[in-house]
């Protein structure tokens, strides 16, 4: 995710009147409103005359979304996205922490790229954050904050949900928790969350909430990385349509071009629907005073927004990836999310969302590994520089003889279908012969010399 802190600074000019610069600069007129969501425009004035009265800007975004094959201009009120839902981020780049949540706001501290901070609250464009070190509580853009992997996040109530005292739906309520609060799931219980809100300990119907799950392609499970779909209730589906707990999951990798909506759409995407955002932009209003019309709203610029995941003819996405079926996928570890797939052609990412083909493999499948010594596999071929380059480490003749001599078997077939590994210092592969599958082992810098694994 790429972002861009934004601030501009008022230019002053002279002017002999008020009047006389509605009259004589309406060429450049500007429509302004007596209130950001007013639809019709209270009057018009020119740009120097608005930039010499400005009294505050603020930024707003808007998303272009696609659903059901249509596409919809969304504001940014009627969506909730990845960075919404976390609750551990860090910083871009280096960026001032806010005392409130405008760009022409004082600033509190300077914090240093890579900060850690926790999300308390967010709108459309700001999140009210707490400084991991120090507990400095301030705002900044959420364009200038990126999710962690190792952050499982929070829960947001898409409508108003009741807290009732035991997991069902016929138990007594004992509050009503408005929409769009963050709260943390305690435990899972046939369709309902035990939560802590206000004080009071209850639970609510997991169905009202999203959370990070609802925006992940990677699950951390049982010391690995799996491609996921979507979520359903408390669970996470998997690639091959298994159900997995979300209590079990440390960790997911998002992605930002979804959103999940928050206020429905006439005709459009509805309450809860999953939309694909195309394009995200953003726009500074400006509040003036000016005489005859008082406190008055304007479009000033147009913002940078966050851009949009470009990739080059080589490169896919991790939702792209998702459209394919998946034949072998490996990570190096839960904090780190460099990795590699197998997908209709092998792939690499360094960060999980965006996938480099290596055209050494054209658009076969094999089997991928890495192993905890940090050597990458796919299929017979092994790497020692995280991927960049591969040479073979299997011989063919070498296995079948290594077959003969053992099982007195000559194989008329060898097709690698599996790497695992055995220890620090030795590797195995799974090798079908079309009659009959054996596993044989080789020691990791030496694959010279395989012997079979017999049951």
């Amino acid at each position: 995710m790429h972002s861009i802190f934004w601030s501009v600074l008022p230019i002053f000019f002279a002017f002999p009147s008020a009047h006389g610069a509605l009259a004589t600069d309406a060429s450049a007129a500007i429509s302004f409103y007596r209130a950001k969501e007013s639809s019709f425009a209270s009057g018009q004035a020119s740009r120097t005359l608005l930039e010499s009265r400005l009294l505050s800007t603020q930024i707003e975004s808007t998303y272009r979304a696609r659903w059901d094959r249509k596409e919809y201009e969304l504001e940014s009120n009627q969506l909730l996205r990845d960075i919404q839902v976390a609750k551990l981020v860090d910083t871009t780049s280096s960026c001032q922490l806010l005392a409130l949540n405008r760009n022409d706001s004082g600033t509190i501290k300077i914090l240093n790229a890579g900060a850690s901070v926790e999300i308390l609250e967010t709108d459309g464009y700001w999140a009210k954050v707490k400084t991991y070190r120090d507990q400095v509580t301030g705002w900044l853009p959420l364009t200038m904050l990126k999710n962690r992997h190792d952050d499982s996040g929070v829960f947001v109530n898409v409508i108003d949900t009741y807290l009732r005292s035991e997991a069902s739906s016929l138990a007594k309520v004992i509050t009503t928790i408005p929409r769009l609060k963050r709260v943390e799931a305690l435990e899972f219980s046939k369709g309902f969350m035990k939560i802590s809100y206000s004080g009071m300990t209850g639970f609510v119907d997991i169905n009202h909430f999203t959370s990070r799950a609802d925006f992940a392609s990677l699950a951390f499970v049982d010391n690995k990385w799996i491609p996921v779909t979507h979520r359903n209730g408390e669970f996470v589906i998997d690639t091959n349509l298994r159900k997995i707990p979300l209590n079990k999951i440390l960790g997911f990798v998002t992605s930002s071009t979804r959103g999940v909506v928050t206020r429905a759409t006439p005709n459009g995407p509805q309450l809860l629907s999953r939309v694909e955002i195309v394009k995200p932009e953003a726009n500074i209003w400006a509040l003036s005073k000016i005489d005859g019309h008082g406190e008055v709203w304007w479009k000033r610029n147009a913002a940078p927004a966050e851009s949009a995941i470009v990739t080059a003819k080589n490169t896919i996405t991790t939702d792209e990836l998702m459209k394919r079926e998946i034949y072998s996928i490996a990570f190096e570890s839960k904090t780190s999310v460099r990795g590699i797939v197998s997908a209709e052609g092998v792939y690499t990412t360094e960060d999980g969302l965006t996938w480099k083909s290596i055209p050494q493999f054209g658009k076969q499948n094999y089997p991928v590994f890495i192993h905890p010594k940090g050597y990458w596999f796919v299929g017979a071929f092994k790497s020692t520089n995280q991927g960049q380059s591969f040479e073979p480490f299997v011989r063919w003749e070498q296995v079948a003889d290594a077959i003969q001599a053992s099982l007195h078997k000559n194989p008329k077939l060898l097709r690698l279908t599996q790497i695992e590994a055995v220890s620090n210092s030795q590797i195995i592969i799974n090798v079908d012969t079309g009659t009959s599958k054996i596993k044989l082992s080789s020691n990791l810098g030496d694959s010279s010399n395989w012997s079979v694994i017999r049951k």
